[in-house]
């Protein structure tokens, strides 16, 4: 091979792998689960810092001052999760919101720091008769809703 080809082929290497570490990527990224996937393995999950997406299954709410304790669904398979509160809760957190948790998981919950929620509006309410808010049907709009914002 051209000793100019192989310089240029190990610059570029050397530049994305810069990029990659100064984009904070390295070791400090978040993993993305559904509520369902941590609830059924946990032990998958252990240190780690997770965005977990669901539904909050409604009334599950509890709120102790500044901290909350709710429980996220999704196909069926549930997840505790307990809320610090460091920041205030979104005004379209509620019943059976579609939402994204960040924390850790200890002994079985979600030990979260930041939850978003989007608004029930953009999804299709459930057709008569059902009351899995984990269809797949909502596991595709929580998905768009993701990309959108």
């Amino acid at each position: 091979m051209n000793r100019r080809f192989v310089a240029i082929i190990v610059l570029i290497v050397g530049a994305l792998m810069g990029l990659y570490f100064l984009s904070g990527s390295g070791g400090s990224s978040v993993l993305l689960a559904n509520a369902s996937d941590v609830a059924a393995r946990p032990h998958d999950y252990l240190d780690r810092e997770l965005r977990v997406r669901g539904f909050v299954k409604p009334g599950t709410i509890r709120r102790m001052g500044d901290r909350a304790h709710f429980v996220v669904e999704l196909d069926g398979q549930s997840l505790d999760v307990e809320y610090d509160g460091n920041s205030q809760l979104p005004d379209t957190f509620g019943d059976a919101a579609p939402v994204r948790v960040d924390g850790h998981l200890i002994d079985g919950k979600l030990m979260a720091h930041k939850v978003e929620a989007k608004c029930a509006s953009k999804y299709d309410a459930p057709h008569a008769g059902e009351s899995d808010y984990g269809t797949s049907k909502h596991l595709d709009a929580l998905q768009a809703a993701e990309s959108d914002g």
